[in-house]
């Protein structure tokens, strides 16, 4: 969550996915797996980090990519674990 995070406040001011490719040495695609992660719903990652649940992080990429609305993340999130 934290390179998630990280990603999210470079974008937010750069608005460049270029800049985090370089500077991290990463593709494209792997950005945006990260990016997504940083933009699931606040419930999904209080549970996570309060350590009231617990996912494999492969399946978290799924479900940041999949759903983008909070409640189809959750929805999601709850079948999962």
């Amino acid at each position: 969550m934290a390179y998630a995070w990280k990603y999210r406040k470079i974008y937010e001011q750069d608005g460049d996915v270029k800049g985090i490719m370089e500077s991290e040495k990463m593709g494209k695609r792997t950005v945006y797996k990260y990016l997504n992660l940083a933009y699931l719903s606040p419930r999904i990652i209080n549970e996570i980090m309060d350590g009231q649940k617990s996912i494999n992080l492969q399946e978290l990429f799924t479900i940041a990519s999949k759903h983008h609305d909070p409640a189809e993340q959750e929805q999601a999130f709850s079948t999962a674990v």
